[in-house]
């Protein structure tokens, strides 16, 4: 199983494979998303998630505080799609 993501305001498209993080898939396409620990500790990696849904295998990373989540945003260092996406994440719009 694999989902599309793609990254608003970009011309970026990408597979995230099962088991990969969306960080990972966006490494393996060339694609240089922010990050910084990709552990989910530092919230460098934080973007909104425009839509789609994503899961955290190891539970809930530290730098997602409940107000992040709950105003749609996720970690995708350590975040796996359970859909396609739609991502936005300032520092990469044109």
């Amino acid at each position: 199983m694999s989902y599309r993501v793609h990254i608003e305001n970009t011309p970026y498209h990408f597979t995230v494979h099962l088991g990969e993080s969306v960080l990972q898939a966006a490494l393996r396409a060339n694609i240089n998303m922010p990050w910084g620990c990709g552990d989910g500790l530092c919230g460098v990696c934080m973007g909104h998630i425009v839509s789609g849904e994503i899961s955290y295998p190891n539970g809930p990373p530290m730098a997602l505080f409940e107000d992040d989540a709950a105003r749609g945003q996720g970690l995708f260092c350590v975040g796996h799609p359970l859909s396609d996406l739609v991502l936005n994440l300032p520092e990469m719009n044109d």
